[in-house]
């Protein structure tokens, strides 16, 4: 799968968080953020992979 180089929109960045959170998805996201959201859940399997507490730690440092 090829990637591109390019931030992510602010409802990636949600779906993201919500794939690796195990949370559900969101309807109001765009097409890609969905996709996002899809590709997080194929590999981790539907699985809570970052505790809360992670999840702050993490966006503390970006």
């Amino acid at each position: 799968m090829m990637t591109e180089d390019r931030l992510l929109t602010h409802d990636e960045q949600k779906a993201a968080e919500a794939a690796f959170r195990g949370l559900p998805p969101n309807s109001r996201w765009s097409q890609r953020a969905q996709q996002i959201y899809m590709g997080i859940l194929e590999i981790t399997h539907g699985r809570d992979v970052v505790t809360d507490l992670e999840w702050e730690d993490a966006a503390l440092t970006v």
